[in-house]
């Protein structure tokens, strides 16, 4: 018999897939979706102000996107009604990755400040915001062991604590995100998380970016040697503010691991290309609070 759970999920997926009492187009590129205001706006501070103020979407019924991928707005629209995204890995077009040099639009989007949106409670996903002591955990600085005597090699001290998943109080909502770990894909799609944890970011969606960087961190756990990561490293780092430890953290957690890390050229490369990458892992190595 199916569970109310279930029944839920599936009434969801199918309001996605036929487009059925639809009353909001989301257009980005060659993409449109027709999605729902009590669903996308109960659960993204932007979609919510977008539909609530008099402004050209409110009387369109459209939101262009254009600016954004189509690939990682794809995925914010896939978790909007199943509560995840890339459940079945994609084979990739090619398997090799070369480092890039960071173009100026990235640079100039790093540089940028996020607007501060009001944070809205998801009456699907209410564990899914984050508590005040897993915010407290992601301040806690990377310092190295006592004996640096390594420092070339960047030997960091053991794994942090992993934050702890905020659980529903009594009373609350049921929450239907999956709670058990992230399983890192056969590929590495370490760069798609990143990505998606930027949009998520930009558009106010805590559930999803914080299921993003479970993804990029299972996956960074798992391929931190392939070749696709130095180009995840521009993506972290050009895609996020200083403030914002989500994926950061788990890229220095990274080099902490892995001393081998430092000593690829494609890593290096990278390296020297991100300055605030750079000064990180220097005042991890010397000891600073990051």
């Amino acid at each position: 018999m199916e569970t109310a759970q279930n029944e839920l999920m599936r009434a969801m997926a199918t309001l996605l897939q036929d487009g059925k009492f639809s009353d909001l187009t989301v257009a980005c590129g060659t993409q449109k979706y027709a999605v729902h205001k009590a669903i996308v706006c109960s659960r993204s501070g932007f979609f919510e102000g977008a539909c609530s103020h008099p402004f050209k979407e409110t009387s369109t019924g459209v939101i262009d996107l254009s600016e954004d991928e189509e690939e990682p707005v794809k995925h914010m629209i896939d978790y909007f009604y199943h509560l995840d995204y890339l459940t079945q890995s994609k084979p990739r077009a090619s398997s090799c990755f070369v480092h890039r040099r960071i173009s100026q639009d990235k640079r100039r989007r790093a540089s940028s400040i996020k607007q501060n949106l009001a944070m809205i409670e998801d009456p699907l996903l209410a564990c899914a915001a984050t508590n005040p002591a897993s915010q407290a955990m992601s301040n806690l600085p990377l310092t190295p062991p006592e004996d640096d005597s390594d420092y070339k090699q960047l030997h960091f001290s053991p794994k942090l604590p992993s934050s702890p998943e905020s659980l529903p109080e009594e009373g609350d909502d049921i929450a239907f995100e999956p709670l058990e770990p992230v399983q890192a894909t056969k590929e590495p799609n370490m760069v798609l998380h990143a990505k998606v944890y930027a949009i998520a970011d930009k558009y106010d969606i805590p559930g999803l970016k914080e299921l993003a960087r479970r993804k990029f961190e299972a996956q960074v756990a798992q391929h931190w040697d392939a070749t696709e990561f130095p180009d995840a490293l521009e993506e972290v780092y050009c895609s996020t503010i200083d403030t914002d430890r989500g994926l950061r953290d788990v890229v220095l957690q990274a080099f902490r691991e892995n001393p081998r890390l430092a000593m690829k050229a494609e890593v290096e490369a990278a390296v020297r290309d991100l300055a605030p990458l750079a000064f990180e892992l220097y005042k991890v190595a010397s000891g600073l609070p990051v």
